[in-house]
């Protein structure tokens, strides 16, 4: 019997332990380098934090909470940065983690930065001054260089510059290569700010080095906008441009929106300045959309909503004006004919109430198939929406955990081939691209219907992701400026119209060594004409059997009702030229 009790609690320790080990390496997980959506990345630590608290892993519930609120603050929702920041201190502080209460007290300040300064530099003194009485370095480096950051906000520029140079003094002491460049990056702000202009960017490009080094995309694409920004001051604004442009596609990409509004802004500024009025206007817009921005799903659902109200209330308004203009109709009828006419009056009110009923009647059957058409509409919009939900929450977030096994395992196998560890990367990059396939997914579902304008901005953005991950190549897309952006496809259209020039442009990456590719969309009567061009090996189409790709555009291009043509000649590229009918009806 003791023996057995024995196994049981053997086989219990090493379960939990490793099941501590599993949210521990979660935890660890560095949230600025990531290559995660961010909702994804909330979804994975807000489930670590519920499977710590399955097993009464308190340090490991307060480590995610700590994530959790990094995470927030990088997305600009700072109430829920605030919720998880406390909720993390308050565990550290029943545990005793005097180390992690400094540093997350810190942290707290820091996210409430620009929304309330007072309470960010109480939260930042109380956090130091734990660290600085237990001679917590590793801590304090960190603590340092945020302080200055406040420091900076209001101003205090010789205060800042003491306090980033006493974070970095310690950082380059315990060689922290993560921590280095944010403090560099500070110390250039500083100098920008005093118009040392040649010093700025020297430590901005000091700190970008580094960062390239290390992969970090959130520093790089920060980097790029702060030598930007010195530049600009410069009035260099070809310059400024350049070094905006190439951080705008990493921020888009990791999905750092406050950084993408600021570069946005920051772009249509620079254009202004130079009286640029369409460049700017282009890039205001796009400002203001991000700014303004709310979940696509809400919308929709209050549309419904509103819409069911509306239709409801006009219809009661309708068959109340309608009794009322019958009453009065029948009171005037009755005061004139007296009781001389009373037979022939009761008759005619018996005619007229049974003719009242009968449009009562019918009104109330229109207004009953009207609702029953709206719910229905309703009732499937939820359908949809539950679905993508599903698919994003679920898939998503077990695809990014798959992602982040990868990682980990490609980080444990030290002695493994360099085949295993390609054929490991090769399973990150297809997972990863699953997720973009099935967020394009999941944009379609949430739409009845796609304008050209939706259809443009995706094609746009699958460019710039395709340019930002192939070096030597240049992408161009032109469209027509006869084309309507209001013209409307059915999601199922529109999502066949990527998938098509998302398989052209992807075969030419892969198989035609092409450093030229080009997409254009122009319309003749009344078909569109899309054609991807690329300036690579080429294949003889006649000796060359189709594979899956080819065979799956034709069969795209027949459900839109259109045709597609291929032309390729070996050593001179490949054109892919699909047709589309504007007014024709779609297969669905």
């Amino acid at each position: 019997m003791k023996k057995v009790l024995s196994l049981i609690f053997l086989v219990s320790s090493v379960t939990l332990s490793q099941n501590k080990q599993t949210i521990d390496s979660i935890n660890n997980l560095y949230v600025q380098g990531l290559n995660i959506p961010k909702d994804s990345l909330i979804k994975l630590y807000k489930v670590n934090a519920e499977n710590a608290r399955k097993i009464s892993y308190e340090k490991g519930v307060a480590d995610a909470y700590s994530k959790l609120s990094l995470a927030y603050s990088y997305q600009g929702v700072y109430d829920k940065s605030a919720q998880y920041g406390l909720e993390g201190v308050k565990l550290y502080e029943k545990l005793g983690l005097n180390d992690q209460v400094a540093y997350r007290y810190a942290e707290l300040g820091y996210s409430m930065k620009y929304n309330n300064m007072e309470k960010a530099q109480a939260y930042m003194q109380r956090g130091k001054s734990v660290a600085e009485e237990n001679n917590y370095d590793s801590v304090l480096k960190d603590i340092y260089n945020n302080y200055g950051v406040l420091k900076e906000i209001q101003n205090q520029l010789d205060s800042a510059l003491y306090f980033y140079n006493k974070g970095l003094k310690i950082k380059k002491e315990q060689n922290d290569s993560i921590g280095i460049p944010y403090s560099i990056s500070n110390i250039a702000g500083v100098y920008g700010l005093q118009k040392k202009f040649g010093k700025a960017k020297e430590y901005f490009n000091q700190s970008l080095q580094a960062r390239l080094k290390m992969e970090d995309s959130i520093g790089i694409a920060e980097n790029h906008t702060q030598i930007g920004e010195v530049f600009m001051a410069e009035e260099k604004y070809d310059e400024a441009i350049l070094n905006i442009k190439k951080s705008l596609p990493i921020s888009l990409k990791k999905e750092y929106r406050n950084l993408t509004q600021y570069n946005y802004k920051t772009l249509s500024d620079i254009f202004k300045s130079q009286n640029k009025a369409d460049s700017a206007l282009f890039y205001f817009e796009k400002y203001l959309a991000i700014k303004d921005s709310i979940h696509n799903t809400e919308v929709q659902k209050k549309i419904a909503e509103l819409s069911i109200e509306y239709e409801t209330e006009k219809k009661e308004k309708e068959l109340a004006e309608r009794e009322l203009e019958i009453e009065q109709k029948n009171t005037l009828i009755y005061g004139s004919l007296g009781l001389a006419f009373l037979l022939g009056l009761l008759g005619y009110l018996f005619y007229n109430q049974q003719k009242l009923k009968n449009r009562q009647l019918k009104k109330e059957g229109e207004l009953k198939t009207a609702l029953a058409k709206i719910e229905t509409q309703n009732r499937l919009q939820e359908q949809r929406l539950r679905i993508s939900r599903d698919l994003h929450d679920n898939i998503g977030a077990q695809l990014t955990f798959i992602i982040s096994s990868i990682d980990n395992l490609k980080f444990g196998l030290k002695n493994a081939t360099q085949h295993t560890k390609e054929k490991l990367t090769n399973i990150s990059s297809f997972t990863s691209q699953t997720i973009y396939e099935l967020r394009d997914t999941i944009w379609a579902m949430n739409k009845e219907s796609i304008t050209f304008e939706d259809l443009q901005a995706r094609i746009t953005n699958f460019i710039n992701q395709a340019s930002a991950a192939s070096k030597g190549v240049d992408f161009t897309f032109q469209v027509s400026e006869t084309i309507s952006t209001e013209h409307t496809f059915t999601s199922v259209a529109g999502m066949n119209i990527y998938r098509i020039i998302q398989e052209a442009v992807n075969n030419a990456l892969k198989y035609a060594d092409a450093n030229n590719i080009s997409v254009t969309i122009s319309e003749e009567q009344n078909k569109f004409l899309i054609t991807i061009s690329d300036n690579g090996k080429g294949f003889n189409i006649t000796e060359t059997q189709q594979g899956n790709g080819l065979n799956n555009m034709k069969k795209r291009a027949q459900d839109l009702e259109g045709n597609i043509e291929f032309q390729s000649n070996v050593n001179k590229g490949t054109d892919v030229e699909l047709t589309v009918p504007k007014y024709r009806s779609v297969k669905k």
